[in-house]
C-alpha cells in the first residue's frame, strides 16, 4: 500500500499538551531558512468551538477525525505535487484515538465508530514526530490553566502522551523526542534535524510504500 499522498511529504507532530507542537511551527515559520518550505495545518479543536459538541461525547472524537481528514486533503488538494511544500500537521487523525482511550472507551470501537482503520491513519502521513510533554522530564517547565492555556493536569498530560505513543508507535516512520538532558533548543533542534532527514531520504527516494 502507497501512502495517500503521492509526491507530497505530510509530516505529524503528535504528543501530549505542552510537547512543543505549536511553538515548532510557529519557530520554522520565523525562520527564513525554513519559511516558505511548508504549509502549516492548525490543531483542529481551533475549529470546534461554536459546535456545541461536548468533549466528553464520543460524537466529538468523530468530528475530530472527519475535520482532520478534511483539512489535509484539501491543502493537498489546493497545493498539488508540483508546488513542492511539505505539510507539518499540529495533530494528526489519530491523535482523537489518545483522548477516546483516556475516557476509558475501546480502541476497537472508535475505528468502527468512525469507520476507519489503523493502516488508514499511518498512510496519510510519511512520518510522525512525537514530541513528549514536558509534563514528563521536564515537570518545572509544564504550565496550566490559569498559567497557560491549557486544562490537563501533569498527571493527565503524561497519560494522554502514552496514549499518543500507544497510537502512533507502530508507524514506520516514527521518531519520540522526549525532555532527557533537553531544554527546548536542544529539542527543536533534534526535531529540525529529523525533518531534513525526512526531505532528503523522501527527495531521493519517492513516495514510500509500506505494508500495514
Amino acid at each position: 500500500m502507497t501512502d495517500s499522498s503521492p509526491g507530497l511529504i505530510s509530516i505529524v507532530l503528535t504528543g501530549g499538551p505542552g510537547g512543543g507542537k505549536t511553538r515548532l511551527i510557529e519557530e520554522l515559520g520565523g525562520d527564513p531558512g525554513w519559511a516558505g518550505r511548508f504549509a502549516a495545518l492548525p490543531e483542529t479543536t481551533i475549529l470546534t468551538r461554536r459546535l456545541g459538541i461536548s468533549v466528553g461525547d464520543k460524537l466529538f472524537q468523530r468530528v475530530m477525525v472527519q475535520l482532520q481528514m478534511a483539512m489535509e486533503d484539501g491543502l493537498q488538494r489546493a497545493l498539488g505535487a508540483e508546488d513542492g511544500r511539505f505539510i507539518l500537521c499540529d495533530r494528526g487523525s489519530l491523535d482523537p484515538l489518545a483522548y477516546w482511550l483516556a475516557r476509558g472507551w475501546e480502541q476497537e470501537e472508535f475505528f468502527q465508530y468512525t469507520g476507519t482503520t489503523l493502516a488508514e491513519h499511518y498512510r496519510r502521513y510519511t512520518a510522525v514526530i512525537h514530541l513528549v510533554t514536558t509534563a514528563d522530564g521536564a515537570e518545572e517547565t509544564y504550565r496550566y490553566w490559569p498559567a497557560a492555556h491549557r486544562s490537563e493536569t501533569p498527571e493527565q498530560a503524561v497519560r494522554i502522551d502514552r496514549l499518543l505513543q500507544e497510537a502512533w508507535g507502530s508507524h514506520p516512520c516514527y521518531y519520540r523526542l522526549d525532555n532527557a538532558g533537553k531544554n527546548w533548543a536542544g529539542k527543536a533542534e533534534n526535531a529540525r534535524r529529523i525533518i531534513e532527514e525526512i526531505l532528503v531520504v523522501r527527495a531521493r527516494t519517492g513516495p514510500g510504500s509500506w505494508d500495514y
